[in-house]
């Protein structure tokens, strides 16, 4: 399953089965606050994966009290969640940070909102993995998300803000509420602005994607394409006469992802260490 979702909204619940996917919109990186200034865990343990578990690579879950657990999570996979990046956004490492996973388990000494979270998670990695970072900005190819046929976006039908719970009006059962949910070949998402649209399909194209539509609704997406448009998990199997995703895009959104290239905000790792158990 490839999903997209926000962590200030919902329960947050990843399986890594096709590619990385973790919360960030397009071109934006979480917030950097000073040690005093942010939040932490009370408790945070961290132990490698027994690699004779073979249960399934990167999964991890976010609760709405603050809690946070991975399970046989890799460190790269952490720093996109905790950084709020996406992959073309990640530079440097050793190789062992996409390969190796670990369990853990960190609460906070305080209830906390999802938003304070990945935040909290930076320091459990400053602090166990001795991570050091820095930023960089690169120009890199990008998409240019534009408007080439108005109307064929859908006004929400959802009504109420997209809070953890109660779940709001009119939306789907299984559905997500401000995000955009991606399986190979199925793209949906209710109460998205274009960013939040331009940000989830930077994710499925592994490039950024730059919102220059103008649009200022709240619309509702549901799209159909073929898998082999991009790289997907190798079951994925297409739907009959189902369209590219460039394609699907343009004639079920009215809308054009265009080649560019622009300034990209890239966190390149300086040192890192693998930690100890506790």
């Amino acid at each position: 399953m490839f999903e997209w979702m926000h962590p200030a909204r919902k329960l947050l619940v990843v399986t890594m089965l096709v590619a990385p996917i973790a919360i960030a919109a397009c071109g934006q990186t979480a917030a950097s606050p000073t040690d005093a200034q942010r939040p932490s865990f009370d408790v945070a343990s961290v132990r490698a994966h027994d690699p004779a578990d073979r249960k399934n690579f990167n999964n991890f879950q976010a609760y709405p009290d603050g809690r946070f657990t991975s399970d046989n999570s890799s460190l790269w996979m952490l720093i996109h969640y905790a950084f709020q990046i996406q992959p073309y956004q990640f530079a440097g490492g050793p190789d062992w940070i996409k390969s190796v996973g670990y369990d853990l388990n960190a609460k906070p000494a305080e209830v906390h909102g999802f938003d304070d979270i990945p935040i909290m998670l930076q320091g459990v990695l400053e602090d166990r993995f001795q991570l050091k970072y820095h930023w960089e900005t690169r120009e890199q190819p990008v998409y240019d998300l534009v408007l080439v046929k108005p109307g064929k976006l859908k006004d929400s039908v959802v009504k109420g803000d997209c809070t953890f719970l109660p779940r709001p009006e009119g939306l789907p059962k299984d559905a997500a509420c401000g995000d955009l949910q991606n399986h190979p070949g199925d793209t949906k998402g209710y109460k998205l602005t274009a960013d939040e649209l331009a940000a989830s399909l930077s994710w499925l194209l592994s490039k950024s994607v730059i919102n220059q539509t103008n649009l200022a609704g709240i619309y509702d997406v549901e799209l159909r394409w073929t898998p082999e448009s991009v790289a997907v998990r190798p079951e994925a199997t297409s739907e009959q006469n189902a369209p590219d995703i460039f394609t699907a895009i343009q004639e079920q959104l009215g809308l054009r992802l265009q080649a560019s290239k622009g300034p990209v905000r890239v966190f390149v790792i300086d040192h890192v260490e693998k930690p100890s158990d506790n």
